[in-house]
């Protein structure tokens, strides 16, 4: 028996019904836009950029900080870099994570906790610089890509 001649209908039935329950997201509602993909972070709306955000930064950063700490991941959301009041200060980083001393900040982190701060450039800023669409950048030149002064203030 051939199925070709339901092939057509059977593609379209399962694309409208991809279409009206909200491309599977479990909802009717569209989720948020993001912008467009090649649309660095920077250049995206304030509404793109919390949608992506929640889309695609949480998730990743989440699956990222899972491996230096396994549980401390079931935690992880907005307020983990953000700060509590991240609503109150509109998101606006960096916030309320411990100030990094500006002058010598992976060689004084280091000699603070050796463990967190290998896994932090290793692993957590070239996360998030490919997330942002920018390259990784040097702490001693902040204002050049990613760095640890993305997320923590200088002292």
């Amino acid at each position: 028996m051939s199925f070709a001649r339901f092939k057509v209908p059977l593609v379209a039935a399962l694309s409208l019904a991809f279409v009206q329950c909200g491309g599977g997201n479990g909802s009717r509602t569209p989720p948020p836009a993001i912008g467009a993909p090649t649309v660095p972070f920077l250049k995206k709306t304030r509404d793109e950029r919390r949608a992506f955000m929640a889309s695609r930064v949480v998730p990743k950063m989440r699956e990222v900080f899972h491996g230096l700490d396994p549980k401390g991941d079931e935690k992880f959301g907005c307020e983990t870099c953000h700060g509590e009041d991240a609503e109150v200060v509109d998101y606006r980083m960096p916030n309320s994570l411990y100030p990094l001393p500006q002058k010598n900040t992976i060689a004084e982190a280091t000699d603070y906790d050796d463990k967190t701060t290998k896994f932090m450039v290793e692993h957590v800023v070239p996360a998030f610089a490919a997330l942002l669409s920018q390259p990784v950048g040097d702490p001693e030149h902040p204002e050049k890509g990613v760095t640890c002064f993305t997320c923590h203030p200088h002292d």
